[in-house]
């Protein structure tokens, strides 16, 4: 598989993970739920979470690999673990 075909094969994962996430904030959005008020800093510490243990485990728990993984500084990185309460 060449590079062409894995950059569609992402654009089609993207396009799958964007409309999955729409369904879900209409979800939440519509639930009428009172304590949620921070709905978006809530999915976006799960989200953070998910691709911070993705990058992490792919990076064998390497700080600085991870961190290239993810495009961020690695003391960034440390400091989003730490956050999330991940760093352990």
């Amino acid at each position: 598989m060449d590079n062409k075909d894995n950059r569609q094969d992402i654009n089609v994962l993207y396009d799958q993970v964007e409309l999955k996430l729409e369904s879900i904030a209409d979800k939440i959005l519509t639930s009428h739920i009172k304590d949620m008020d921070g709905a978006l800093n809530a999915v976006h510490g799960v989200v953070d979470g998910i691709f911070l243990r993705s990058a992490m485990r792919l990076a064998g728990n390497n700080i600085t690999k991870a961190a290239k993984l993810l495009g961020i500084n690695r003391n960034t990185l440390s400091k989003k673990l730490k956050e999330l309460n991940l760093d352990t």
